[in-house]
């Protein structure tokens, strides 16, 4: 499973259109605490795109049905999401993706 962000970048790196976006499949499960990978980047060393696609795989993967769990309400999801704003995820990334929600309509 943690290998899987390096089989992608190496496998779209052939693809020379999608180098301005290989920060994405190689970064976004790095963690702001440190604690992720493939690198263990911290912070704002982790790629902005990166930190900005982690949130919304998560978001997407709370909120969609799995073979082993219904899909949680979207505000279960973003109650996940803001509980590990700082420790997980970008804190301001996290601000502007309730801001979109909420823009879009969502009532959390």
């Amino acid at each position: 499973m943690k290998t899987h962000p390096i089989l992608a970048f190496e496998m779209l790196q052939t693809i020379e259109y999608l180098h301005p976006a290989l920060d994405i499949p190689h970064h976004h499960h790095e963690r702001w605490d440190g604690s992720g990978y493939p690198d263990g980047l911290k912070g704002t060393d982790i790629p902005l795109a990166a930190r900005i696609f982690a949130i919304v795989d998560v978001f997407n993967a709370l909120t969609s049905d799995r073979p082993y769990r219904k899909a949680l309400p979207v505000k279960e999801a973003v109650d996940y999401i803001s509980a590990n704003k700082g420790v997980l995820f970008d804190p301001n990334c996290v601000d502007e993706f309730i801001d979109f929600l909420r823009a879009g309509g969502e009532t959390l």
